[in-house]
């Protein structure tokens, strides 16, 4: 698959799927802390070869940086759900 794809995908579903397990979890944060995130990730997420656990450490990285809340599991879980999420849809995008 097209290494944009999977990264503007990335974007798009940590931009959605984050802001509603944030909401679970009670942790304060603002769009542009999300949309940095997600982005940070994104980018990352070009690096040949390691990628994929590249953009996972960005991401996290980054919110941890912005959000006043603890590293485990405020931050942690709510982007490995993130990235679960994603796998149906990269599936979904890889059948049509």
């Amino acid at each position: 698959m097209n290494p944009y794809t999977n990264a503007v995908v990335y974007a798009v579903v940590a931009i959605v799927v984050l802001p509603v397990m944030f909401g679970l979890f009670k942790t304060p944060y603002t769009l542009f802390d999300i949309v940095l995130g997600a982005l940070a990730g994104a980018t990352t997420s070009w690096i040949p070869v390691v990628g994929a656990p590249v953009s996972l450490i960005a991401t996290v990285l980054v919110l941890n940086w912005r959000l006043p809340a603890s590293l485990y599991p405020d931050i942690l879980l709510p982007v490995f759900v993130a990235r679960l999420a994603m796998i149906p849809v990269m599936l979904w995008l890889r059948m049509k």
